[in-house]
């Protein structure tokens, strides 16, 4: 990646800094990243928080019970299916309840 070197400085109200600095504060960008990728057409990056992570990592964990109870389906396990549904169940419960 080649160095930045150029600055460009301009001229905004009180009322626009603050639009944009809100802006780039929710795409998880600084306003240099923010204001250079919109006038670039770059895609915006967008920088999960750490309860974003941990939700992520939770659905995953969830889809990987799930798809164990799809598996234990296919080889007609009912019982395994029955254990694996309550098991997820409370697991999906547990993380709700830390929501009240």
């Amino acid at each position: 990646m080649m160095k930045r070197a150029k600055k460009i400085e301009f001229r905004v109200t009180h009322t626009e800094y603050f639009i944009i600095q809100n802006k780039a504060l929710k795409s998880g960008n600084s306003i240099s990243e923010f204001l250079r990728n919109t006038a670039l057409d770059y895609p915006l990056t967008y920088k999960l928080t750490e309860d974003e992570i941990l939700a992520y990592r939770q659905l995953s964990q969830y889809a990987d019970n799930f798809r164990r109870i799809g598996n234990l389906f296919k080889l007609g396990d009912t019982t395994g299916v029955k254990e694996a549904c309550i098991e997820t169940t409370k697991l999906i419960r547990n993380h709700l309840n830390k929501l009240k």
